[in-house]
């Protein structure tokens, strides 16, 4: 069985090619890993304190770079922020546990 010789220049390119690709592999996948998560929050209140207090925890979440980001969808009112959660539009809702249809609802935290 005879081996092939390539040239040395080919070797040195083809070898180069392999390192390329490999750190562009591992860069990409870096990139995928750290890309942080955004989570969609309907809220919904009366006097938009809700709304206020989610946007305060969304910018906190942002400067302290987490690796979870809130996109934060007033509703208007409570009713409006449970049905948008029980029709699957949005990932959470603020809202209290007597209010709309929450079956498939779990508590993420109760006061």
């Amino acid at each position: 069985m005879r081996s092939i010789k390539l040239p040395l220049w080919l070797r040195f390119v083809l070898l180069a090619g392999i390192v390329i690709l490999a750190s562009a592999a591992g860069l990409f996948s870096y990139r995928y890993y750290t890309h942080p998560v955004t989570l969609t929050v309907a809220v919904g209140s009366i006097d938009g304190e809700a709304a206020k207090a989610m946007s305060a925890i969304a910018s906190r979440l942002v400067s302290t770079n987490a690796s979870i980001r809130l996109k934060v969808v007033d509703t208007g009112t409570a009713l409006e922020a449970s049905k948008a959660f029980a029709a699957g539009s949005v990932n959470l809702a603020v809202v209290r546990g007597d209010v709309g249809d929450l079956s498939q609802a779990q508590a993420v935290g109760v006061k």
